[in-house]
């Protein structure tokens, strides 16, 4: 957990201040490709469920919907994009896969994403006290050293969320190659076709 720098404490920022510290700069980078994990599975999701209207043929993969992509890409505010697919799981999906997308999905996703852009969106700097940190400035409030173990522990959290998203693609996918397949599944599912 990131900890608060001694007030008087001298800090050091400005153009390429990362490169000053480049396992924990790594570390940034590592955390923004899982969060993007993340958001591919929600675009995947939004996809898959406006792919429902497609034509399905049978023997292979669901299809998903190509402009649901460009779509979905063209919002670029991550609270829309969670509002326009809760209201699209709410149309296609099973009342129990809403209800684990509200209850347990969306939450958790909000709070990631709270923590993402905390760190993507921070001004950092460095500390001679602090040789293995980095201090985040923000634009009010106490200034905090992150060491590596912060990141990774934020990484870990997103990696987590990935897995709900990914079990909730997977179980639509599922039963949508299930129902191509004229197999019992979306088929029989509330609000399936």
């Amino acid at each position: 957990m990131p900890q608060p720098l001694r007030i008087g404490s001298s800090v050091q920022f400005g153009p390429d201040t990362l490169l000053r510290r480049p396992e924990l700069a790594a570390e940034i980078g590592n955390l923004c490709a899982n969060w993007n994990l993340v958001e591919h599975d929600l675009m995947s999701l939004y996809a898959l469920l406006m792919g429902d209207y497609l034509p399905n043929l049978h023997g292979f993969a669901p299809p998903t919907h190509p402009v649901a992509y460009q779509v979905f890409d063209a919002l670029n505010a991550f609270n829309p994009r969670v509002d326009l697919l809760e209201k699209l799981l709410v149309w296609r999906a099973s009342e129990a896969q809403v209800k684990q997308f509200r209850e347990t999905i969306r939450p958790t996703l909000r709070k990631r994403f709270a923590e993402r852009s905390e760190i993507v969106h921070g001004i950092w700097g460095t500390c001679d006290e602090y040789p293995d940190g980095l201090i985040l400035i923000p634009t009010y409030g106490h200034q905090m050293i992150w060491v590596k173990r912060d990141f990774q522990e934020v990484s870990r959290r997103i990696l987590d969320q990935q897995k709900l998203m990914g079990a909730l693609l997977r179980q639509l996918y599922e039963e949508r190659k299930a129902a191509s397949q004229g197999k019992p599944g979306l088929a029989d599912a509330p609000g399936g076709t």
